[in-house]
Order: structure tokens, then C-alpha cells, then sequence
């Protein structure tokens, strides 16, 4: 498909404040081409959150605001229940992302009357599989869009600093600074992707967290919470009610500021290929051991060897864009079961970067499983606590 070929028609345009949305956004206005933009707001941290971006280039100004915290946030809780973590612990908050976008875009596409949905995705990667895939199973009427399929932009805008010159609308330093340096980011944890990163030999400590502060910055003291969950959900922190955003949003500004860990992730790409890029994902990390402890008490022996086999599952399916298809909802569904019985408390510290669950208690016992203890005893044999 051409830029030709969409006149007359209404591009819905899923924008980010990124550069290759922002471009598109630029080339169908130079095109004379109806456009309507929308952002979803997924927690997206500091200078990455939209208001900001907004501020920076007049692009976005009139874009349409869609509000998916709440769902976004629900979704990567279901993940951590299921321990559904991809090469190099990566939680998959890209991939989590995209499905989570295109279900929550699809009735403002329909009721905007765009027949066109197009993304900032690269070219040929993994995202652009997923958006499409998404879109094909949401909304089939609607095309998917690639500026790259025309051939006259690709000639055109050879570089990423082309296309940032060529954004005129938007501050060129902000534009530029993404013409280096991608960056996807939300609730769950962002991925930085540039020229130093992709080179698996490169050093990369020039890049810096945004979700907090280096480890190197981090306190000398540990910062200790207590979470409380519900069938392996969060529901409190410390005592308080806490919504799917809000248990995130928490984990986030506590890890956050005990120090992040950028996880270089030399991953297996959807085509086959090996890519790196650097993860953080702090407040996820933390709660992933919390969510582990409670498991691993709550949980009897099958059903624990049963979710470890289905964790890798899931954690493929959501990389591999197809989060909604029966076998990964299955799954999740299944994990759902298994962890029926995981309500308790766990308290947790954080320090420069690390995570330890220091006990678990009020948790819910049944008979599969009853605690065995030795020096409560008198330490010369095992008795097994009686449960009903």
C-alpha cells in the first residue's frame, strides 16, 4: 500500500510522541491525507508520558487520549502471577504493550470512521507483527500501514535523522534525541534500543534509567514493604487497598529509587534472528520474587511443576504477539486455577537493585500443603503440621 493509495480514506495513527509515528503523522499532512491521532496512556514515565511529549511537538496536540493504566496494568500482574518472563528475564512489556494497544484502540478507530491503522513500529520487526496480528484478530476491516511499503519513502528518508529533519512540527531536539535513542516505555518497564545497544561487543553504561535512580545512586539502607495478594494478585501495599495501577505504580517508586537494573537481554527474535536490547523493569522485578514466595508456599508440588512448564509458554506467546490466542488464555487460565489458593502476605526489601522476600505470612493452608517442622520439635524428627 501507497500514500496514494489512502486518499479519500481515514488513517487512524497510534502515536507515541516517538519518531516514526510522529513522521508518519508529518508525511500524510504533507500528502493532504485525513489523519486522526490517537495515544493510549499506559503509564508512560517521565518525559516519555504523553503531556510531556504533547508540550514538545504540536503534533499531538489534537491527538485523541485513550485511558488503558487499568488494563495494562491488570495484564502484567496476570504475567508475574504466571512467573511468564522471555530471554534474560525480560517481562515482556513491550510485547504486553502492543496487545493491550490495539484491543483498547479498535472502537475509537471504528467510531473515528478510520479504515487505516498505522504505527511508529520498525519496519520488518517484531512489532510490526504483533500490531498487525492484533489487528487482524480485533478488527479485520481495518488495513494495517506501513510508511515503508511506498517505495518513494524509503528512498526518500534513509536514516532516522532524515526522518527527524523532515518532522518540522516538533522540537528538534527531542527529535533528535529519538533519532539516536529509542525508547518504548510504560506502566510495566521500558526497553531502550540504539546503535551503541545493538552491538552485542558494545560497553553500555552511557545509557540511564528513567523508571529511578542508578544502582551507584541507590540508598546504604534497605526499604522494606509488605504486599498483600489475593489468589496471587496484589491488593495491598502496606496495609492500603490498591487498584492493578496503583499495586504497579507502588512497586515501581520503590524499586525505583533503591536502584534499577538494566537488564542487557540478548534475545531470540519472532524471525529467527538474535537482538539485544536493555530492559528495566523495577517494579515488576520486585513483585515477580513476592509473587514467587507466596507460590511457593501456597502452591502444592504438581501444580507447582505445572505452572513452571506453562511459565516459558506464556512468556513465548506474549513475545510472539498472540497474548489472546485460545492456547495462551488457556494457559493463563489455568495458572488462574493453580493459584487459587495464593491470599497471604509477603514482606519484601529492596536494596541497591536486589529483592528479598523475607517471610510470608496469614497465607492460606490446605492439606497438599502442610509445613513440616523439625526444631519446633525438639530437632530430632520432622512432624507435619496438622491442616483441615
Amino acid at each position: 500500500m501507497r500514500f496514494a493509495d489512502l486518499k479519500n480514506r481515514k488513517v487512524g495513527i497510534c502515536a507515541s510522541g516517538g519518531l516514526v509515528s510522529t513522521f508518519i503523522a508529518q508525511r500524510l499532512k504533507e500528502e493532504d491525507i485525513p489523519y486522526e491521532q490517537f495515544i493510549v496512556d499506559i503509564g508512560q514515565p517521565a518525559d516519555e508520558e504523553f503531556c510531556r511529549s504533547a508540550e514538545k511537538n504540536s503534533l499531538l496536540r489534537s491527538a485523541v487520549l485513550i485511558d488503558l493504566r487499568e488494563e495494562i496494568a491488570t495484564v502484567f500482574l496476570e504475567a508475574v502471577r504466571a512467573q511468564a518472563q522471555y530471554d534474560g528475564g525480560y517481562w515482556n512489556t513491550t510485547g504486553i504493550a502492543r496487545a493491550v494497544t490495539v484491543r483498547g484502540l479498535v472502537q475509537a478507530l471504528r467510531s473515528a470512521g478510520c479504515t487505516i491503522f498505522a504505527h511508529g513500529a520498525v519496519h520488518g520487526g517484531n512489532d510490526e507483527f504483533r500490531f498487525t496480528y492484533y489487528l487482524k484478530m480485533f478488527a479485520p476491516e481495518i488495513q494495517p500501514f506501513s510508511p515503508w511499503e511506498d517505495l518513494s519513502t524509503s528512498v526518500r528518508f534513509k536514516s532516522r535523522t532524515a526522518m527527524g529533519d523532515f518532522i518540522v512540527d516538533a522540537d528538534p531536539k527531542a527529535i533528535q534525541t529519538k533519532a539516536e535513542h529509542s525508547v518504548d516505555a510504560n506502566v510495566g518497564g521500558v526497553s531502550h534500543e540504539s546503535r551503541e545497544v545493538e552491538v552485542f561487543s558494545n560497553n553500555t553504561e552511557s545509557i540511564l534509567p528513567i523508571m529511578g535512580v542508578p544502582l551507584s545512586a541507590a540508598p546504604d539502607v534497605p526499604e522494606r514493604c509488605s504486599i498483600r495478594f489475593v489468589q496471587g494478585i496484589p491488593v495491598e501495599f502496606d496495609g492500603q487497598p490498591v487498584t492493578a495501577f496503583e499495586a504497579l505504580t507502588l512497586a515501581n517508586a520503590i524499586a525505583g529509587r533503591n536502584g534499577v537494573v538494566l537488564k542487557s537481554v540478548l534475545e531470540n527474535r519472532m524471525n529467527g534472528t538474535k537482538g539485544r536490547g536493555l530492559y528495566e523493569s523495577p517494579g515488576l522485578d520486585l513483585l515477580g520474587v513476592a509473587t514467587r514466595q507466596l507460590l511457593q508456599a501456597t502452591v502444592d508440588k504438581d501444580s507447582w511443576e505445572m505452572l513452571r512448564f506453562l511459565s516459558p509458554f506464556i512468556a513465548r506467546q506474549i513475545y510472539a504477539g498472540r497474548m489472546f490466542d485460545p492456547a495462551t488464555q488457556a494457559a493463563l487460565e489455568t495458572v488462574h486455577r493453580l493459584a487459587a489458593n495464593a491470599d497471604g502476605i509477603v514482606d519484601v526489601s529492596a536494596y541497591k537493585g536486589s529483592y528479598i522476600a523475607e517471610c510470608v505470612r496469614d497465607y492460606k493452608k490446605t492439606r497438599f500443603t502442610a509445613q513440616q517442622f523439625r526444631f519446633q520439635h525438639g530437632g530430632q524428627r520432622w512432624i507435619t503440621e496438622s491442616v483441615v
